[in-house]
Formats: C-alpha cells, sequence, structure tokens
C-alpha cells in the first residue's frame, strides 16, 4: 500500500512539475484586442462600400442596371458595354425593310424604327431588366430611358414596332391602340418584320 501511495506521489509531482515549465499564454491587453476587432470591422466596411460601387450585373438574369452611352443598332435592338440588347416582347422593321403609306409609295420604316429608338434612349440614363438571352446570344431586355418607363412600349404604341405576341403579349394592347389610329407602319401597308427576314435570308 506504502508503495502504490509513493508511486501516486511521485505521478502527480512529475505532472505538477511539467505544467509549471509549460510557459502560459500571454494575454493581451484589452486595447490591443480592441483594436484588432475595429481593424476587421473597418476592413469589412471597406469591402462593402467597394461592392456598392460596382456595377449592377445587368446581364444576369432579373436583374436591372443603368447605362449611359446606349446606342440604338436598329429598331429594337441596343448596344451598351460591348453587349447587344435585343428589346424583350417587340419586332420592328428591319434596316431595309420597306413599308408603304396610305398612297402606296415607300417608306423606309426600318430605319424610322431605328431613328425613333436612338432618340428615345437619347433622352436620359437607359435601365434594362434582363429576361435571359435569345439564340444569338443577345441580351433579352425592358428598358427604361429618361422619363420613358418602357421604350419597347413607346415604339409599339407610336408604330414604330409591333408586339411579339409569339413570346409575350405584354405589348398586346398598344399594338391595338397604333392600329387603331393608324399610327406609323399602321398608315399603310407593310410586312411582318419576321416574315420579311424570312423572305430575304435573315
Amino acid at each position: 500500500m506504502g508503495v502504490v501511495l509513493s508511486l501516486r506521489r511521485a505521478r502527480w509531482s512529475a505532472l505538477k512539475r511539467r505544467s509549471q515549465q509549460t510557459p502560459r499564454r500571454a494575454k493581451l491587453p484589452r486595447f490591443a484586442v480592441w483594436r484588432r476587432y475595429v481593424g476587421f470591422l473597418a476592413l469589412a466596411a471597406l469591402m462593402l462600400g467597394a461592392a456598392a460601387l460596382l456595377p449592377a450585373p445587368w446581364h444576369k438574369p432579373g436583374a436591372v442596371g443603368a447605362m449611359a452611352g446606349v446606342m440604338a443598332i436598329d429598331g429594337d435592338t441596343l448596344r451598351a458595354r460591348g453587349e447587344r440588347i435585343r428589346l424583350f416582347g417587340i419586332d420592328a422593321p428591319e434596316l431595309r425593310q420597306p413599308c408603304y403609306d396610305t398612297s402606296g409609295r415607300e417608306w423606309a420604316c426600318g430605319r424610322a424604327a431605328k431613328a425613333r429608338l436612338a432618340a428615345l434612349v437619347a433622352g436620359g440614363t437607359v435601365a434594362c431588366a434582363s429576361r435571359g438571352h435569345d439564340r444569338y446570344g443577345r441580351m433579352l431586355g425592358i428598358c427604361s430611358a429618361g422619363n420613358v418607363p418602357d421604350v419597347a412600349e413607346a415604339l409599339v404604341q407610336e408604330g414604330y414596332a409591333v408586339d411579339y405576341n409569339r413570346y409575350s403579349d405584354r405589348y398586346t394592347a398598344a399594338a391595338r391602340d397604333a392600329r387603331a389610329a393608324r399610327r406609323g407602319i399602321w398608315q399603310g401597308r407593310f410586312e411582318r418584320p419576321e416574315q420579311w427576314r424570312h423572305r430575304h435570308g435573315h
């Protein structure tokens, strides 16, 4: 029994000596701890601020972004930041496509549609909500410009484009109004842009 107690005492003494020899981790002063947390919070705030300054990811589906320097390519397509944006839900006459007025005289409705779109987007900063991309890689967008809440709707209402009801009925009412008032292409005779493209191999 005495031998067992001696062994226990020896083991306890060895453990005690080992714990005394192990250096304890020095505690940081409260000021140093506070400074470390403040530095971390400042870095996080800086990263959040930088992210807020980045342009909105307008090219992704559902996202909205403001753009300057937007150009009209034709009557229903824009170019911004190196990407083409096809106005969703409408179809405008092609650039070389003619239309005919009430007297049967030909007029360049395709170029007129492009000129009208260019005038609309020149009125202020353009913002587009993406609806994905078409088979040509163009972004499909619903766009506003300045005081015009929906550029595509304005084009349809003024008779410079038709509603593309094969993909959306968003502008069916606007097309009906333009036709009843005989505005733009509805003043005389014209061919649906999609049919004109098929006939001319576009």
